[in-house]
């Protein structure tokens, strides 16, 4: 079985579902970097190595789109579906998907103006919330808003950023000591992994990647129970759920479509990357 792993650079991640797929026989990866690619959008040839299966994990949202609508168009298997993926990749998508099949998300609203975007603090926050951009990751630019002042600052300027960031989507925020949210694994129909995400001193933001402190999650019932259904929500594959402790259970804010696991690896010692070439193996047979 040949899997073709499509990336914008071989980092840990990618390394370490190379070296789980050494361990397994009859299972090769092919490296494909997006640099490399040319991909034909309206004839027949998708100018790729031959693979059973394509697992899509660019770091750009944009480019990784593009890659898995491109080859679900020559009929060619891509984990995670453009369609999941385009869920994933907008927050907003992402909150309006698992609304509508009943998981529990933050209260969130859009705006498209700073008056607006105050009016939504201030008539349902209780003057705070947590602005984010619909397409980013690792926790960058997301920001409190905490006062008016320091609110209406903030958004002229995104408004000054480009078309990109003239949506503002706003959250509540989630009180509690000490600051953490959970990330749980899913791949397929099964929970695999999670950990407990502590922000860094002086930061509200629990991304690993800005420092972060990675602690294993034991998986309950009820942990298990809304991360399946957030992925169903949006479709089978490889996912990581992000969750918050509310004072009435856990909510749902974010789906990751291209998630990274090596501090999860790390802090728990479970096999993320071997369970996924296990998954897409399975795939491959079905």
């Amino acid at each position: 079985m040949k899997i073709g792993l499509i990336c914008d650079r071989v980092s840990w991640n990618e390394k370490a579902l190379i070296n789980a797929a050494n361990k397994r026989r009859g299972v090769e990866i092919i490296e494909i970097l997006s640099d490399d690619l040319i991909l034909d959008a309206s004839g027949n040839d998708h100018n790729l190595p031959e693979a059973d299966i394509y697992l899509q994990r660019c770091i750009s949202a944009i480019r990784g789109l593009y890659v898995a609508a491109v080859l679900e168009s020559k009929n060619l298997p891509v984990i995670n579906t453009y369609a999941a993926s385009r869920i994933c990749a907008d927050k907003t998508l992402t909150i309006l998907a698992l609304s509508k099949a009943n998981v529990p998300t933050p209260k969130t609203y859009l705006a498209f103006t700073i008056g607006s975007g105050l009016k939504i603090l201030n008539e349902k926050l209780n003057g705070i919330g947590v602005l984010k951009p619909n397409i980013g990751s690792w926790g960058r630019l997301i920001a409190i808003l905490k006062d008016p002042l320091s609110a209406k600052a903030i958004m002229e300027d995104r408004l000054m950023m480009g078309v990109l960031y003239h949506t503002f989507h706003i959250q509540e925020y989630i009180e509690g000591e000490p600051k953490r949210d959970l990330r749980v694994y899913v791949i397929g129909d099964k929970v695999v992994a999670g950990i407990y995400r502590y922000a860094p001193p002086g930061d509200f933001r629990t991304n690993t990647a800005g420092g972060g402190k990675a602690i294993p999650l034991a998986i309950t019932p009820e942990i298990e129970e809304i991360s399946l259904r957030a992925v169903k929500a949006v479709g089978e594959g490889v996912f990581g759920v992000d969750l918050m402790e509310t004072p009435n259970g856990y909510v749902v804010h974010e789906l990751n479509h291209t998630t990274e696991y090596r501090n999860t690896v790390a802090a728990t010692g479970i096999d993320v990357p071997g369970a996924i070439i296990d998954y897409l193996a399975e795939k491959v047979k079905k």
